[in-house]
């Protein structure tokens, strides 16, 4: 097991590059260096930590005489909880993983009763890091709060989920096709009595009740719709930390817009952009895949200085078999990864369909995301040429919570164990590792403290016929490589 749990990217960089003499100098704790300055930021993103809230990697403060808020009420810090997403407005120190929040807001994103994993016609995708106490699974009639990152209108990837028995139907977003008599809010639209009093791009809540059709054609009747403060309007010209799933259209952005989150306009070219937690490019940037954005807003645009990898994302080369078409189902890595694939969240390449998948022999690509330890929501599907004779597969994902075992030589990634030997390739954050199997594997980050990140994504690639990836038989690696790293 890797016992170094506090390693960060400047210590790693120090040792890349051998100057032994300035490991003072880059330390190894989470958020050391000076504080002195600060500039105001505006940051949305999944709280991964409490004590104070960690939010896209920075600690922020919340000192007593704070704005926090909790589904419009007026609340304590004390009541967040890991999870839940929340849009903060606040100071981000010159260490950059140091803040404090002024004001803190968080709103479920929907509120109702479950029904066969839906609320609404909205899917509701529990996946192995969702904070879910007690929750195994949506109970139909249950009434759930949900709060998450969208992978599509009708998709939520759950990050915190629990029963909720206040008997009001909620549900937040921004406006869309809003007319005279009815709007839209993602996948839901809304009729509306009366004099409108939303507009297109509007961050609400809407309260709704009497709801008719199926997804996703599903019309509610608001009854009321209260405006929500999202920190957009007062970000012009500050630092911008938002957590969110890529979406390509860019209809309604400026021109030089290249993707967006939510209401955010991104432009990735204008810097360029740096791309880092496994993201190599634009090319990367696949529908409904999970990034986290740091820039600034410049004339309404969000101009990326970074952007990262985020989340429980997987990509993997491999062969399809054990098509179950009646489930639009197969697997992966001979069986052992499972692979969910949905109409309007899957989007297939190259002439691929779930009838024709498991004559591509061969490899396909899958991107998509972690929806148990051996199972994932495909989001892209392509061709993918594997090396060799096709025996040679590749796996990236979060590295297994305490799995990099350096005594072993192993290290598991989705269950899956690989073990690495004198001829495997090792890389770290881009750059050819020299100092041996054991060192590069007590590098790895693979504990659950914010401190120093998020976990280490790996990439390892093996020849399938190797072992069996158990920790018996483990996959003997050609390759691992640490992506670089989220902080």
């Amino acid at each position: 097991m890797n016992n170094n749990t506090m390693i960060t990217a400047g210590f790693r960089s120090c040792v890349m590059t051998g100057l032994l003499a300035l490991l003072v100098a880059c330390g190894g704790g989470g958020s050391s260096g000076s504080a002195n300055n600060s500039e105001t930021v505006v940051a949305k993103g999944v709280i991964t930590q409490l004590g104070s809230i960690w939010v896209n990697g920075v600690e922020y403060e919340t000192p007593e005489g704070g704005k926090y808020s909790d589904d419009d009420s007026s609340s304590s810090s004390a009541n967040y909880k890991v999870g839940q997403v929340v849009s903060v407005l606040g100071r981000r120190n010159d260490d950059g993983v140091s803040g404090t929040a002024d004001e803190v807001r968080y709103e479920a994103e929907i509120e109702g009763p479950a029904d066969n994993g839906s609320i609404y016609g909205i899917q509701i995708l529990l996946t192995d890091r969702t904070n879910a106490p007690g929750i195994p699974a949506l109970v139909n009639g249950t009434r759930y709060e949900v709060s998450g990152i969208w992978i599509d209108d009708f998709t939520l990837e759950a990050t915190y989920i629990k029963e909720d028995d206040d008997g009001n139907d909620e549900f937040k977003g921004y406006v869309k096709n809003a007319s005279a008599t009815s709007f839209a809010v993602r996948g839901m639209t809304f009729d509306w009595i009366g004099t409108p009093s939303v507009s297109n791009g509007d961050f609400v809540e809407v309260h709704f009740d009497t709801c008719s059709g199926t997804a996703p054609n599903v019309i509610c009747q608001a009854t009321k719709v209260d405006l929500e403060d999202d920190y957009s309007d007062r970000a012009e010209g500050k630092e911008i930390e938002i957590e969110g799933a890529v979406d390509l259209s860019t209809t309604g952005c400026p021109a030089d817009a290249d993707f967006r989150i939510d209401n955010y306009c991104i432009d990735y070219d204008n810097r360029p952009a740096v791309w880092m937690g496994g993201l190599t490019g634009p090319v990367d940037l696949a529908q409904g895949s999970r990034v986290e954005v740091e820039g600034h807003m410049l004339n309404g645009v969000l101009i990326g200085k970074k952007i990262k990898g985020r989340g429980n994302r997987v990509r993997i080369s491999s062969v399809a078999k054990n098509v179950i078409l009646a489930d639009e189902t197969f697997t992966l890595i001979d069986g052992k990864i499972t692979v969910i694939t949905k109409p309007g969240v899957t989007e297939y390449e190259d002439g691929l369909t779930i009838n024709n998948i498991a004559a591509a022999t061969d490899g396909i690509e899958v991107r998509g995301v972690r929806t148990g330890a051996t199972e994932i929501m495909a989001i892209r599907i392509k061709s993918e040429s594997l090396s060799g004779s096709g025996n040679r597969h590749e796996l990236r994902a979060e590295v297994d919570l305490d799995s990099a075992d350096s005594s072993a030589g192993t290290i598991a990634v989705m269950s899956i164990v690989a073990k690495g030997n004198g001829g495997t390739e090792l890389e770290l954050d881009d750059m050819s590792y020299t100092l041996g199997l054991t060192s590069f594997l007590d590098l790895v980050d693979d504990n659950d403290n914010p401190a120093d990140g998020s976990r280490d994504v790996i990439k390892v690639a093996f020849d399938i016929t190797s072992g069996d990836g158990s920790s018996g038989l483990p996959y003997i690696a050609d390759k691992m490589e640490v992506e670089e790293e989220d902080d």
